[in-house]
């Protein structure tokens, strides 16, 4: 996009693509307070991060909904403030990291939420709070859900789809490093068939090293949450082949295959990190 693509708000705190600057004016959200202020409903909240759907008001009166990702100060521990303050690639700022990822997928063809809007508030030279805005996918649903709701006939097929989805993805040269089903949405279309688009992407990146570590990450998060969702061997091979795109498996697959297998074991051991909404009343986040 150039720059023509982006209006610039609240002495540069926030940039708005030009198409939803009218929702934003119509909303009354052009200073940055007013965006971190939003009230919603609360999706995922963990300490100094939050995810909101919000309604946003479209300038026909029209309400248009929307998720907000919110970062404060107490997400960032001091070794990465530190990395942050120095520059340090990895420990930039995720709502930037998303925004510049949203717009990398969909120059490369692959959907994913619109961006709405993007804010920062530095301290010192450094993002300290920030925030993401993106649109909702209307009609989309959770991939892990969407695939409970088959038979085993069309759960197979629907596997082949994520398979050529996640090898046209890799193959494009990302890693998405939080590859669950719970971030790839389905969007069923009118005429059949129906549409993946890809979500939560503050974590995607292009590894120039050790890339293979990095997409058995993302094969291992896709296996792990299809067999949650109740995928069987058949489907998880249905997936690979679509992946690798040969109906066979060479030695090499196999070997692939016994890597992604580890770290799918690894992930049924590991308890999640965070598996509530922290800021539910009555609930105490834990000490991090």
């Amino acid at each position: 996009m150039t720059g023509a693509d982006f209006q610039v708000l609240d002495g540069g705190r926030i940039e708005v693509t030009a198409e939803f600057w009218p929702v934003l004016a119509a909303s009354g959200l052009k200073q940055f307070s007013a965006v971190m202020a939003l009230e919603g409903e609360m999706m995922r909240s963990v300490p100094g991060r939050s995810t909101v759907r919000v309604e946003l008001r479209q300038p026909d009166g029209r309400p248009l909904r929307a998720y907000l990702k919110r970062y404060e100060p107490e997400y960032l521990k001091a070794g990465k403030r530190m990395l942050r303050r120095l520059g340090w690639q990895g420990a930039g700022d995720e709502a930037m990291r998303e925004w510049n990822a949203i717009l990398a997928l969909r120059a490369a063809g692959f959907a994913t939420a619109q961006a709405i809007a993007l804010g920062q508030e530095r301290r010192g030279g450094m993002v300290r709070r920030s925030f993401l805005l993106t649109a909702e996918i209307h009609r989309g649903v959770a991939a892990h859900d969407y695939a409970r709701t088959l038979d085993a006939g069309r759960r197979r097929q629907f596997a082949r789809e994520v398979g050529d989805l996640t090898r046209r993805f890799h193959r494009a040269g990302f890693a998405h490093r939080d590859l669950y089903l719970s971030h790839i949405f389905v969007v069923p279309a009118p005429a059949g068939g129906r549409e993946l688009f890809l979500i939560d992407l503050q974590r995607l990146f292009r590894p120039r090293l050790f890339r293979r570590r990095w997409l058995v990450k993302d094969l291992a998060q896709l296996g792990y949450t299809a067999q949650l969702a109740g995928g069987s061997r058949t489907d998880l091979l249905r997936f690979y082949h679509a992946y690798v795109q040969k109906p066979g498996l060479a030695r090499e697959d196999k070997r692939l295959l016994r890597r992604v297998a580890r770290r799918i074991a690894a992930l049924h051991a590991r308890p999640p990190k965070y598996d509530v909404i922290w800021d539910r009343p009555g609930v105490r986040p834990p000490n991090v």
